[in-house]
């Protein structure tokens, strides 16, 4: 025979050689009862393709068309102005403005959203006039602001 030629026992035992073995070597913690033994564990690692993540799509939020923010808005129209709107419920910030009306929803949203930019002006102008005062220069007009 020539040397070429393998019989079965050497063919298994390359493939089984050519499989890639991991051997994890764990001890178990000894007790008062008995002595911990070291156990062996042979894993194989395959290359398993990973199943695509499919997303749920989010169901989007009902909005009431009676609220904006913490506002409560109710309808008040009259014959004049039929998209007119009353203030029923306002944050504690804002509670001078209920029992208000409005000629539209749009015309109350840009009321409100001015009051805020208007109230978050007035803290940057303050917060200047502190770091300005820390730093020792005097503003020329402090009444205005």
């Amino acid at each position: 025979m020539s040397p070429v030629i393998e019989n079965d026992n050497q063919i298994n035992n390359k493939n089984k050689n050519m499989a890639k073995t991991v051997t994890k070597t764990t001890k178990k913690v000894s007790t008062a009862k008995g002595k911990g033994k070291v156990v062996k564990k042979a894993t194989t690692k395959k290359a398993v393709a990973k199943a695509p993540v499919v997303r749920k799509a989010r169901t989007p939020k009902e909005v009431d068309p009676n609220k904006y923010g913490r506002f409560t808005i109710l309808d008040a129209f009259t014959e004049k102005y039929p998209e007119m709107v009353i203030i029923d419920k306002a944050p504690a910030a804002y509670s001078k403005l209920v029992g208000k009306k409005y000629v539209s929803r749009e015309r109350f949203i840009t009321f409100i959203e001015s009051e805020k930019a208007e109230a978050a002006i007035d803290k940057g102008a303050k917060s200047v006039l502190k770091e300005m005062d820390a730093v020792g220069i005097v503003p020329l007009d402090v009444e205005n602001i």
